[in-house]
């Protein structure tokens, strides 16, 4: 399979059938490539999508509960194949989880839902076995369903139609999205994607909060790779350059080549860079490399996976790929949005809040 450069943007949303529902009765489903793997929305790989059910990502933003009996269902389009030699297993979250609506945020499996496989509909079902309520540990409730595990094979390009149910207990429709799924001929050049893998499970680098001229307590995070899915080592922020890189108003994003561990723009590569946005007339925001005990910045691939994972899924050892930033908000109060973007790919914007203060 070939893999010609593409800039990947985020997919919006599309509406389709769904069901016997009336058209103002369903709502626009946005769907997009998993913020873990590289190729999941590329033609002839596994799928691996999110399907966005309420796709505001602030936390301060409700998802959605289930009582006990009640279902989510995605039908899946025809072409999406089922993959035999992957079981559906009801009681695991290897095929299917829900998600607060940021990476490694997920709605816990057990003890409250389960999943299944209709092959008659060619449809997932994700059953409540007890209420899944919206508040404590599950809050600030459901919003993102992960499909993934290999699940399904991805067919050839093109955009198909997807459709989501929200059914009662009695098999009643109670809510409906509908959207489509884009695979793509090719693998991107570049991708870039956020993640919290540096983090304990659950905890969520976006939308933090803290005063003005503060350090943000928890580093943002992202996945790095580039051509044929290999990870992106060695990077790390520099300062920006507006003579060679106007657009970047917030720093570089380069990748040490010589191994001196000192990111030079003149002489490294730069392989992105940061758009910043922040409250007018805001001073001293920055975005850097968070430092060693040797004093030089940790770089992409060097970055451990929290301890809190399991060894055998990597925590305490570095993740390939994975760049951290240090985020210091200016002198003024109100939102900054950096955008980070890697050259020939994607870009992912951060929202982050100074409060309070002067």
């Amino acid at each position: 399979m070939s893999r010609k450069p593409l800039f990947i943007a985020t997919l919006a949303a599309a509406r389709g059938a769904c069901g016997s529902l009336p058209t103002s009765s369903t709502s626009p489903l946005v769907v997009a490539p998993a913020p873990i793997t590289y190729d999941g929305h590329v033609s002839g790989q596994a799928t691996d999508y999110v399907f966005m059910l309420v796709p505001d990502a602030n936390p301060a933003t409700p998802g959605l509960a289930m009582k006990a009996g009640e279902v989510i269902r995605i039908r899946m389009p025809a072409e999406f194949k089922r993959n035999d030699q992957v079981t559906v297993k009801a009681n695991a979250d290897t095929n299917l989880v829900f998600t607060k609506g940021w990476p490694q945020g997920a709605v816990k499996l057990a003890g409250q839902y389960k999943v299944g496989y209709d092959e008659k509909a060619h449809a997932i079902n994700v059953t409540a076995i007890a209420d899944v309520a919206a508040t404590g540990v599950n809050a600030p409730g459901i919003k993102v369903i992960h499909l993934r595990g290999r699940t399904f094979l991805n067919p050839f390009p093109g955009d198909y139609p997807v459709a989501v149910e929200h059914l009662a207990a009695d098999g009643k429709a109670m809510a409906a999205w509908s959207g489509a799924i884009k695979v793509l001929e090719d693998a991107p050049k570049a991708r870039l994607a956020p993640t919290n893998f540096h983090l304990p499970p659950g905890t969520n680098s976006d939308y933090q909060k803290v005063a003005p001229g503060q350090v943000m307590p928890h580093h943002l995070g992202l996945l790095l790779w580039g051509e044929s899915g290999s990870a992106i080592n060695k990077v790390g922020i520099a300062p920006r350059d507006l003579t060679r890189f106007p657009k970047y108003t917030g720093g570089l994003l380069v990748q040490d080549t010589n191994g001196d561990r000192v990111l030079d723009a003149a002489s490294d590569k730069v392989v992105g860079g940061i758009v910043g946005a922040a409250p007018q007339g805001a001073k001293g925001q920055s975005a850097t490399s968070p430092l060693g005990a040797d004093g030089k910045p940790v770089l992409s691939g060097e970055v451990l996976r929290s301890a809190a994972f399991p060894p055998v899924a990597g925590g305490g050892k570095p993740n390939p790929g994975l760049l951290t930033i240090e985020f210091r908000t200016g002198d003024k109060t109100g939102l900054y949005r950096p955008t980070i973007e890697l050259i020939d790919g994607n870009s992912f914007q951060f929202t982050l809040e100074a409060i309070g203060g002067r």
